[in-house]
């Protein structure tokens, strides 16, 4: 029986204009909620983000997993606290401040939990975009942030995403770690910190089996999480290699509900099987 629902939410949950079938989605809750089952959002965004992208949904069993595992909310309560320490952001900013070579040429915002902060400077039109995806932008001197900061968000012009997130993974050596959000940016998080590490402590923090959680996603960040799961599914937009680690894809892509209509299919053959 599932216990567990963690799903990446763009190109997966949400459609392209961001938004998902609230009054759909709040019926599987309420069946989820019946045998006992939490459904997590699992996303790089910001928590405030998330909420506002999921508004006006209430669910005891919704858990969001923000920031790439970074932040965890259950029931509007903070359950895991994943920010840097102030001696690791201080560290990134050293390093960044002195253009190493997997930082040159890249665009910074640091991530707080309710402010984003990028350098001065910035051209009005990229803030203008970037404010889209992170709450209260603000232009600033980096080494004047004293907040905790859970993510690290890079975007550079030019290159393959595989290879910066390769090199600034081999640059920081796990004290740190790059992952590629399928869009463009790289986020930069503790080392410990991830969406695979999120499940698990979903897991652990419930007594889960891997065997009862169920896992959606379409990117490259998706995939330790899909590999955490006893049941896995990569949306059916999904690339080759996403859908090469799942055990099965969706019928229907993020623009038609994939995720919605994948997870009644399996609660209602869970229901049949146990009326049997």
């Amino acid at each position: 029986m599932i216990k567990l629902v963690v799903t990446d939410m763009n190109g997966t949950l949400l459609n392209a204009d961001q938004q998902v079938d609230h009054n759909r989605l709040a019926r599987l809750l309420q069946r989820l909620n019946q045998q006992d089952a939490y459904f997590a959002v699992c996303s790089g965004n910001q928590y405030r983000h998330l909420r506002e992208v999921m508004a006006p949904l209430q669910a005891d069993n919704l858990i969001y997993v923000a920031e790439n595992g970074a932040s965890i909310y259950w029931q509007e309560q903070q359950i895991f606290d994943g920010a840097l320490s102030a001696q690791q952001l201080a560290d990134f900013l050293a390093n960044y401040q002195a253009k190493a070579e997997p930082l040159q040429h890249a665009y910074v915002i640091l991530t707080g939990n309710d402010r984003s902060y990028t350098n001065q400077g910035v051209a009005p039109a990229l803030l203008e975009q970037a404010s889209k995806f992170y709450a209260n932008l603000q232009p600033i001197d980096l080494k004047q942030v004293h907040e905790p900061i859970k993510k690290i968000s890079l975007a550079y012009s030019g290159g393959d995403a595989a290879e910066h997130v390769a090199a600034l993974n081999a640059y920081f050596a796990g004290k740190l770690v790059a992952h590629d959000s399928g869009y463009g940016v790289i986020d930069v998080v503790r080392g410990d910190v991830g969406k695979a590490a999120a499940v698990a402590f979903l897991q652990q923090h419930w007594q889960i089996k891997p065997a009862e959680t169920l896992a959606f996603g379409d990117g490259a960040n998706d995939i330790d999480m899909l590999e955490a799961a006893g049941q896995s599914y990569a949306m059916q937009n999904a690339p080759d290699f996403v859908k090469a680690v799942a055990q099965q894809a969706t019928e229907l892509d993020a623009e038609h509900a994939g995720v919605l209509a994948t997870l009644e299919t399996l609660l209602t053959a869970s229901k049949k099987s146990q009326e049997q």
